[in-house]
């Protein structure tokens, strides 16, 4: 009898235990529920922290829990007792429960799933909003870039526009100064570079020993110098005539104005001798000497190119050798 009353006793205990091994399952199911999710609950007890696990564990645990000890209830109350009606009685209502329980639990799995669902749905209709607003976004902002790029093309074409223009007038604006300064030293009085009152040695090819030869006969300036004889002068300096006749022709052409000591030189070889000379010359024909003796002068490296007398600037030394 005592037997029989200790496996009694043992088995509402175990039963207990698995009503309370059921409600922590239940907890867990709603824990799980209520967050929608999965997460670490902490346990505790009176103030003391008894520890925390992840509430699907706690979930599996309990329920594993659970079955285990509703096998060992179930176990105790068959194994060896008597066909008591009365045991049946607790047996099917065990059953009666334990059904129950497991209707509950799949009912809140169902719900606990559905809702699951419900989650993974909202969360990919959320996600394929975003990518349609990504999309359009991208799109309008490459629309936007590609109109700035237009934008941009057409103001480098405008610009490029703009700077073939200013190099254009600037190039103009250059051969319009390039005129305007040809103009203005045609027109205006050039300075000759020797009056009669000259020294001697402003003359070009007049070395010191004629120089000094000059001033012993009393000629200390150009116009003394032009006014006598070549034969004189070279009979008494032991000068050449034909020195002295061109350092005389040199010495009229540079006093005529816009003429320098290189062009008078090129005059004086194309058989210019003096002013008068000068003033009754073709322009056209007589740049044409002095552009052959120039040439041969820029060959043999005398003279640059760019020196060359040009035929606006013979006719002006013709018309300033006029009188």
């Amino acid at each position: 009898m005592s037997v029989g009353k200790s496996k009694g006793t043992l088995v509402w205990i175990l039963a207990f235990l698995s009503f309370f091994a059921g409600l922590n399952v239940f907890n867990a199911v709603m824990l799980l529920t209520l967050q929608r999710g999965d997460f670490i609950a902490e346990f505790s007890f009176m103030g003391i922290m008894l520890g925390s696990i992840s509430a699907m564990a706690y979930f599996l645990v309990s329920a594993i829990i659970t079955f285990v000890l509703l096998g060992f209830t179930f176990f105790f109350m068959f194994h060896g007792l008597p066909a008591d009606p009365e045991v049946l009685q607790r047996l099917a209502r065990a059953e009666e429960a334990l059904a129950l329980n497991t209707n509950m639990l799949e009912n809140t799995q169902i719900g606990f799933f559905r809702r699951l669902e419900e989650n993974e749905k909202a969360t990919d209709e959320a996600f394929r909003k975003m990518n349609i607003n990504l999309e359009d976004t991208r799109k309008g902002t490459n629309d936007a870039l590609e109109r700035q790029r237009r934008v941009l093309q057409e103001v480098q074409k405008e610009s490029k526009k703009n700077a073939d223009l200013i190099t254009k007038q600037a190039t103009d604006v250059s051969s319009v100064r390039k005129r305007v300064k040809k103009i203005e030293k045609a027109l205006s009085p050039s300075k000759a570079m020797l009056t009669s009152k000259s020294k001697l040695e402003a003359v070009k090819g007049v070395k010191p020993r004629l120089a000094e030869g000059l001033k012993t006969m009393g000629i200390t300036n150009v116009g003394q110098f032009l006014t006598t004889d070549p034969s004189v002068i070279a009979g008494k300096t032991m000068e050449l005539h034909e020195t002295v006749t061109n350092l005389q022709a040199q010495a009229q052409l540079l006093m005529v104005p816009g003429i320098d000591a290189n062009d008078a030189e090129l005059l004086a070889k194309a058989g210019i001798t003096s002013r008068k000379e000068l003033a009754a010359q073709d322009p056209v024909q007589l740049c044409r000497a002095i552009v052959n003796v120039a040439n041969t002068y820029v060959e043999k490296g005398k003279m640059s190119a760019s020196h060359v007398p040009t035929v606006d600037d013979v006719w002006s030394w013709i018309r300033s050798a006029k009188p």
